[in-house]
């Protein structure tokens, strides 16, 4: 499949509204405790604003056969708190990973996501960084294949 990654721009809203909506529907099915469910996920004021924001960078991987985004990474550029405990870093934090789910398991995923390894590069930070929820264990081998490492666990009891 020929592909192209590119910045997100406000006309690709419902496309990567869509991808969320499949990620969010995953999260109602196996945490509605914590999610609700909806048919819009993202709402455009939101999606504006990250657009704006120079602290994030969104980007879209489309299929250039049918014009279909396929893929979408909402990405943050972080620093640690300013304390003396803590070693300061610069990181990039993906806030958002989303893969259509027709396209899983085609190395779209792979190309996404060393496209944000190599623009992690480019803005000199020290790691790439992300939580993923422990029910989906797809996304976990899939992270763990790209080489990430667990840092922390969060847990919880329901009291």
């Amino acid at each position: 499949m020929n592909t192209i990654m590119r910045n997100a721009k406000f006309s690709d809203f419902n496309d990567v509204n869509n991808l969320m909506l499949e990620l969010h529907n995953l999260h109602v099915k196996n945490r509605n405790d914590v999610f609700k469910a909806t048919d819009s996920p993202m709402k455009e004021e939101y999606f504006k604003d990250l657009l704006n924001n120079q602290d994030v960078k969104l980007f879209v991987i489309e299929n250039l056969e049918n014009s279909e985004i396929v893929g979408y990474s909402n990405l943050k550029l972080m620093n640690t708190p300013n304390i003396d405990i803590v070693v300061k870093s610069k990181y990039i934090y993906i806030d958002d990973f989303c893969i259509k789910q027709a396209y899983k398991r085609k190395g779209i995923g792979k190309k996404l996501f060393n496209f944000i390894l190599e623009y992690a590069k480019q803005q000199c930070v020290d790691s790439v960084q992300l939580n993923v929820w422990s029910f989906n264990e797809d996304a976990i081998e899939f992270y763990k294949f790209m080489g990430m490492k667990e840092r922390n666990v969060r847990m919880e009891m329901r009291v």
